[in-house]
């Protein structure tokens, strides 16, 4: 076997090596924000003196420097990307380098990672791996925690409540009544305020599940394994999501969830600077522009990584941004084309960032008020983790029901919906007006309110506190002998 087909490791100077103490495996899914959260939970359990390996392939290694240089006990394990017969030689070793439809694919190609990733374990003869805590994506990982004899834990980068409609998904897969009807009703009797959505909101991941083929029945296989889970954790807080975190799911077999976040806000500064990657722009000058506007008068823009605005919805934003005759800060992923004449035309109070943009320092300070978004679950936490008010466009996967869970919280305000949407951009500039305004204070307030409730959760003694703890008692307690 040649040596590029080996995993390299690099161990952590961990006190607590050596035989009988706790080792976690964590094992993330290779999407951005997937990723962040769950290095994010890393930071918090190896703060707390637990022995930690991350698992991750070769060109996803550097997204761990962050977190090894501010946490060196963490030691990583970086595995060659598999071949597979479903994905294009050289496509890319992240969902953020992917087109859309190669997601699935590439989802069900990772499995294969489980047989080298089982060998090195196997190899840990003086430090022995006691526990693995693996992404909800990555099910994969529980027959291998199976064949060690040691315990699964479950992490979900997504909401409580999305967790448990996927459990339900899963479980039932449901099938659409009428063929040709996007707007019928899925609905979620067993959990807690009986939800339901159009079909048009379920994520592709169950939208696009075909009975018998090969790639579809390998991701309802990850899922199912995931939901066999010893615990869930997942990354919110008790204040926002009191109902579906104070009683048992039956979906998730009425196992324990740990809800411990938002886990931007618990992990140290010293972890979050280039979570995710290097930015763009130094922080330090981002927030040297934003020192010059008032309290809540800025909007920052961010669609995610996964999402591409079209030339239409980029026109649209960036017309609604130039009528609204708001402060902004937007940040543009590669693909996305900003209007030619936009930045000059906007300069004095509008800056554009191409790239990975600090966002957590950005929705930290005092100048920003509003977030328009597409919703994904971190760019929520994080927006409330800093008291910030949403503007939201959800796009697909998890983020219906996220803006849903916003609205009912009483901090966002839904501008659009939907991947396809081109939005009409004056009506847009009236919302935006409209939040940065008088208008916008209440929302503002209570999403200000709910910043302090995520400060709390994380702080001595809060709910999210308390399930750390609880958390890594578990982990630090489980038979190693």
């Amino acid at each position: 076997m040649s040596m590029d087909t080996l995993p390299q490791t690099r161990a952590g100077n961990c006190s607590c090596d050596g035989d009988g103490k706790p080792h976690v495996l964590v094992v993330p899914y290779p999407a951005q924000s997937h990723m962040i959260s769950i290095l994010d939970l890393a930071a918090l359990l190896a703060g707390r003196g637990l022995g930690l390996t991350v698992a991750v392939t070769v060109d996803n290694a550097p997204l761990l420097e962050p977190l090894v240089a501010a946490c060196p006990s963490v030691g990583v394990v970086t595995l060659p990307f598999p071949s597979s017969p479903f994905l294009p030689a050289g496509c890319g070793e992240n969902t953020k380098d992917l087109p859309g439809h190669l997601f699935r694919p590439f989802m069900a190609s990772l499995a294969a990672l489980r047989a080298p990733l089982l060998d090195w374990c196997k190899a840990q003869s003086s430090r022995r791996v006691t526990a693995i805590v693996s992404d909800l994506f990555t099910g994969w990982t529980l027959p291998l925690a199976a064949e060690l004899g040691v315990p699964h834990v479950t992490f979900s980068s997504a909401s409580a409540l999305y967790l448990a409609m996927s459990g339900s998904l899963c479980r039932r897969m449901p099938r659409r009544l009428r063929p040709d009807d996007a707007d019928e009703a899925v609905t979620f009797p067993e959990i807690p305020g009986s939800p339901s959505c159009p079909w048009r909101q379920l994520s592709w991941l169950f939208r696009q599940h075909v009975a018998g083929d090969e790639v579809s029945e390998a991701i309802r296989q990850f899922f199912l394994w995931s939901l066999d889970s010893a615990c869930f954790v997942v990354n919110s807080f008790a204040a926002l999501e009191a109902d579906f975190l104070e009683r048992p799911l039956p979906h998730l077999m009425a196992r324990r969830v740990f809800a411990l976040g938002p886990v931007s806000e618990a992990v140290s500064s010293s972890t979050s600077g280039d979570r995710g990657g290097k930015p763009a722009v130094p922080p330090a000058n981002v927030a040297a522009w934003l020192d010059a506007f008032a309290d809540g008068s800025v909007v920052y823009v961010s669609f995610g990584t996964q999402h591409a605005l079209s030339p239409a919805q980029a026109a649209c934003v960036a017309d609604a941004l130039a009528r609204s005759s708001a402060a902004f800060v937007w940040a543009v992923r590669s693909g996305t084309a900003v209007p030619e004449g936009f930045e000059a035309a906007t300069a004095s109070r509008g800056m554009v960032i191409r790239g990975w943009a600090p966002q957590v320092a950005i929705l930290r300070h005092r100048a920003v008020g509003w977030f328009l978004t597409h919703c994904g679950w971190s760019s929520v936490l994080e927006a409330a983790a800093a008291g910030v008010a949403l503007l939201t466009w959800p796009m697909g996967a998890d983020q219906f029901t996220n803006s849903w869970l916003l609205a009912q919280a009483g901090v966002a305000v839904q501008v659009a919906e939907g991947a396809d949407t081109v939005p009409d951009a004056k009506q847009m500039a009236s919302v935006i007006a409209m939040a940065v305004g008088k208008e916008g204070k209440p929302a503002r307030e209570r999403a200000a309110e709910l910043g302090r409730m995520a400060a709390a959760a994380v702080a001595q003694g809060g709910s999210s506190h308390r399930d750390l703890e609880e958390l890594v008692h578990m982990l630090t307690t489980v038979d190693v002998d």
